[in-house]
């Protein structure tokens, strides 16, 4: 006879590996450099906002990459020389990602700053994501509209004749 196997309040297996959506609904990261722990942090929308000014030159090196450049393991050396040639806007934003100062960020060694970068990006990527596919996005969306067009097609006849 089948046995009905307990579940968790989620409605899981008991026995099954815990909910890890956390992780994708906050992916800030612990990180120990420079001899100190930190969390770095994903910006929230109105850090996005304010520093927009420090963003948006970052997402435009990046989507002035051509994608090919963007497929295989080598792909991070691409971003990291598109984001290297913002590196004043990259160290504010580093400090503000993890609570430090940009003269924290600036003291680092080479590796452990470079660990940093790595982790930050992990971190912050879905903002570039975004950034990229929002006109491609919109120019899909307007594509498919035709000026014009109907907004449903004509009904068809009646399946059945009517009865006399």
């Amino acid at each position: 006879m089948a046995r009905k196997k307990p579940v968790n309040p989620r409605g899981q297996p008991a026995d099954s590996a815990p909910d890890d959506s956390l992780s994708v609904l906050f992916p800030d990261r612990q990180l120990a450099v420079g001899g100190v722990e930190v969390t770095v942090r994903e910006l929230t929308f109105s850090e996005q906002l304010r520093h927009n000014h420090l963003l948006a030159p970052l997402a435009d090196a990046l989507a002035a990459v051509p994608p090919e450049q963007l497929d295989g393991p080598e792909s991070i050396n691409v971003i990291f020389d598109a984001l290297a040639r913002h590196a004043d806007a990259l160290r504010e934003l580093l400090a503000i990602s993890c609570g430090q100062s940009v003269d924290w960020v600036d003291a680092l060694p080479a590796d452990d700053g470079e660990a940093l970068v790595l982790t930050w990006w992990t971190v912050n990527s879905g903002f570039f994501v975004r950034r990229l596919w929002r006109p491609r996005l919109l120019a899909m969306a307007l594509g498919n509209r035709r000026p014009g067009a109907e907004s449903s097609p004509i009904s068809s006849a009646p399946a059945t004749a009517a009865k006399p």
